[in-house]
């Protein structure tokens, strides 16, 4: 009996004259194989179809990181999810004034960053988001982080910070790497084990792999990943929007990575992977299993 929890899901609203995506927004969208959209009730469909009984709602940056569609997915279905919010980190006060109005929603779990596009990706090192790291420390905000580069920096923020959570997005990929040269990030990921508050989602494998379902050539740098962190700082994540789009997997295949293709794993450490590590590091309550057999 396990909770099936992903760690990372995108939902997102159409792009109208009312509602305007980014700047390439749709180039975006169709070079990453997305969907035209994704809502709750789609969602929740394939959720059921899988087995998958939670998700962390991370809103992409293509809907102007607008949370929404995440929200009101949480109010129809507040055991079912949480979110991750956005906050503009280059706007200290900005930011500030939005978590603080978030702090009174029990679905908005933690703070989602991301390193790797256009300027943001020097913001993590030019000082940009310094001031947020105490603040986050301080008020107890998780914080999930796609950094493909800068490592090193990242282990400066977590020595610093010990009581700041932790978790590095995509095993630390950069975004279109496959095959065996994602082996520099998995190994800078794992240098960072070594600090108790950093974890590590195991999310998007497909798009890492050019070998096709179930990636096997991924397999052994995902075991690098648990023996390095321990399932207990592992969790899985489909990133669920990337495979149905556009490599053909359905949700319940990509549960079914860890259930039926990593052997190295006990049934124990599966469980953690699968949900049970990942709602302890958020403090969701774990006491509604499922059968996911």
């Amino acid at each position: 009996m396990v909770m099936i929890t992903d760690s990372q899901v995108h939902v997102w609203g159409d792009e109208t004259p009312d509602r305007p995506w980014i700047p390439g927004g749709q180039e975006r969208l169709r070079h990453m194989g997305h969907l035209p959209s994704l809502g709750v009730d789609y969602l929740v469909r394939k959720m059921d179809e899988g087995g998958i009984y939670r998700a962390v709602l991370v809103p992409p940056t293509w809907d102007q990181d607008r949370i929404d569609v995440a929200l009101e997915a949480w109010c129809q279905f507040p055991d079912r999810f949480r979110v991750m919010t956005r906050i503009p980190v280059n706007k200290p006060d900005e930011a500030r004034k939005m978590l603080q109005q978030l702090r009174g929603k029990p679905g908005v779990a933690g703070v989602r960053l991301t390193f790797s596009f256009e300027v943001e990706r020097d913001w993590i090192h030019d000082g940009t988001a310094d001031w947020f790291w105490p603040y986050a420390e301080e008020h107890d905000i998780p914080v999930m982080m796609l950094v493909p580069n800068g490592k090193d920096k990242v282990a400066k923020i977590a020595k610093a910070h010990p009581k700041l959570r932790i978790a590095i997005d995509h095993m630390g990929i950069l975004g279109n790497t496959t095959d065996d040269r994602i082996a520099p990030y998995i190994d800078a990921t794992v240098a960072l084990a070594s600090h108790p508050n950093v974890t590590v989602k195991l999310s998007n494998i497909p798009s890492f792999s050019t070998a096709g379902y179930p990636f096997a050539n991924v397999m052994p740098h995902v075991q690098q990943l648990v023996k390095a962190f321990g399932a207990e700082r592992c969790f899985w994540g489909s990133d669920f929007s990337r495979m149905l789009g556009k490599y053909g997997v359905d949700y319940k295949d990509g549960a079914a990575l860890v259930t039926d293709h990593m052997s190295f794993l006990s049934q124990s450490e599966k469980a953690l992977i699968l949900g049970d590590a990942l709602c302890r590091w958020l403090r969701w309550d774990v006491s509604k299993p499922v059968d996911a057999s």
